[in-house]
């Protein structure tokens, strides 16, 4: 950040249904391989539903924004210990088949997504916090944002007298090294399906953890 910079003020509140459109814009930029020239591999559109499967599985979600808009989000579970439960991965599949648009997802897609689900899923220790979804925008990145919404989370984890709490990530398409710096420790690693067919090259899931007591 260079010296003198302003940065808006940004404040925080809980989730909303009308967020989901700017959420998945967020995610959208964040993650696509080529965002000016979508195809039928990165479709947009995907998103929402990818969006909307986590938080069918988050019960603490909130928005970070300012004059313009959204600018940050988090999603993530406090307390209900996740267990090693396939109904629970495959329940989200409506979520990725009927989108907002009415188009399908790309069955190729969904093969991945739900190879790379299934592979955290065995790979993640029994926890009762998780961070299912954290994006911050690209203009705000690097400026503290995304460690306050981190800070607030692990905060109401830590009120509500969780242990243990956890999140997924990969090599390719997040800032990894940042979690460590954060205090979270790798407990395992694999090929992310999901993002090396996203990205075209080999990608490396990456589960984290950290004691919070």
């Amino acid at each position: 950040m260079e010296a003198g910079e302003h940065i808006e003020e940004v404040k925080f509140r809980p989730f909303q249904p009308e967020d989901i459109d700017a959420c998945t814009r967020l995610a959208w930029d964040a993650w696509a391989a080529d965002p000016d020239e979508p195809d039928e591999g990165v479709d947009p559109r995907v998103m929402t539903g990818y969006v909307r499967s986590f938080l069918a599985r988050s019960n603490t979600n909130e928005i970070a924004y300012d004059s313009h808009g959204i600018v940050g989000f988090l999603f993530g579970r406090i307390g209900r210990v996740r267990t090693s439960s396939l109904i629970g991965e495959f329940s989200m599949i409506p979520h990725f088949m009927f989108q907002r648009y009415g188009a399908p997802a790309s069955p190729i897609i969904l093969a991945h997504f739900f190879l790379t689900e299934f592979k955290v899923m065995v790979n993640d220790p029994k926890s009762d916090a998780e961070i299912n979804l954290f994006i911050v925008e690209s203009r705000h990145r690097g400026k503290g944002l995304g460690t306050m919404l981190m800070r607030r989370f692990i905060e109401s984890a830590k009120k509500a007298g969780c242990k243990l709490l956890t999140l997924y990530t990969d090599d390719q398409l997040s800032n990894w090294k940042y979690y460590e710096k954060q205090g979270f420790t790798v407990v395992a690693t694999f090929h992310d399906s999901l993002t090396s067919y996203f990205t075209e090259r080999s990608a490396k899931g990456i589960v984290y953890a950290m004691k919070l007591g």
